[in-house]
């Protein structure tokens, strides 16, 4: 399944998906560029030595979601209880639930398949969305094109819950690390806890979701498995 062969399809469909729903001009006559330079080596911006991840390249922040990650259940249950907070396209949707715990679980799947490389979030969704007709049948987009009329309001959709996804890890991951190293406690938000705790239930216990973020608004995601971390609260300088 994860033949070179294989990849280069989902690849190749990422693209068109960019072509097809990019609203910048210039992205869409470069998507074959844009969609490349987007998906690169773990090794480019981090590396694993000693059982600690390393930056190896300028980076501004970055969280690991495991369950290794210090704490991590303790503070879940710390939890605000609020409602889901997710947008006005995903808040509005009928089974807003059900999308959210499929797409995370097609995100993972889809960084499994894309084994040591990290994917920015600018094609992600593009990425995930290429995977998910290739690989699964379009099982996950399916139950979106249920709820939004046609398939530009999907990609409008998926684009708006990947950052909430993403801006969710990181506040749950900056909170549980200060509550931790700092003895601060912020307590994380019901839609952190419901977030964080799906992604939970999809790793195994050797695999650690890592967002890098990079440069502002540059949020890279990988998957790091059969490793073993020390530190898994890391608080860059």
């Amino acid at each position: 399944m994860n033949s070179i062969n294989a990849i280069n399809k989902v690849i190749d469909n990422a693209i068109s998906k960019v072509r097809l729903f990019e609203p910048n001009s210039l992205i869409r006559e470069r998507a074959d560029l844009f969609v490349k330079i987007h998906i690169i080596p773990v090794n480019q911006l981090v590396r694993i030595e000693n059982d600690m991840i390393i930056p190896v390249a300028y980076i501004i922040d970055l969280a690991v979601i495991s369950h290794s990650v210090v704490r991590i259940k303790d503070y879940l249950e710390m939890h605000e209880s609020d409602e889901l907070s997710l947008g006005k396209r995903i808040g509005k949707a009928k089974n807003k639930d059900l999308l959210v715990t499929n797409y995370i679980d097609l995100i993972i799947r889809t960084l499994r398949f894309f084994n040591d490389y990290f994917i920015c979030r600018h094609v992600l969704d593009h990425v995930a969305w290429a995977y998910d007709e290739i690989i699964g049948n379009s099982a996950v987009i399916n139950l979106f094109k249920r709820e939004f009329r046609d398939d530009r309001e999907v990609d409008k959709a998926l684009n708006e819950l990947s950052k909430h996804i993403i801006a969710s890890i990181m506040d749950f991951y900056n909170g549980v690390r200060m509550w931790v190293l700092n003895h601060e406690l912020r307590r994380p938000s019901y839609t952190q806890y419901f977030i964080v705790n799906e992604i939970l239930k999809k790793l195994s216990l050797n695999e650690h979701l890592t967002v890098v973020e990079a440069n502002e608004d540059y949020f890279y995601l990988g998957l790091f498995k059969d490793v073993s971390l020390m530190n898994t609260l890391i608080k860059l300088s």
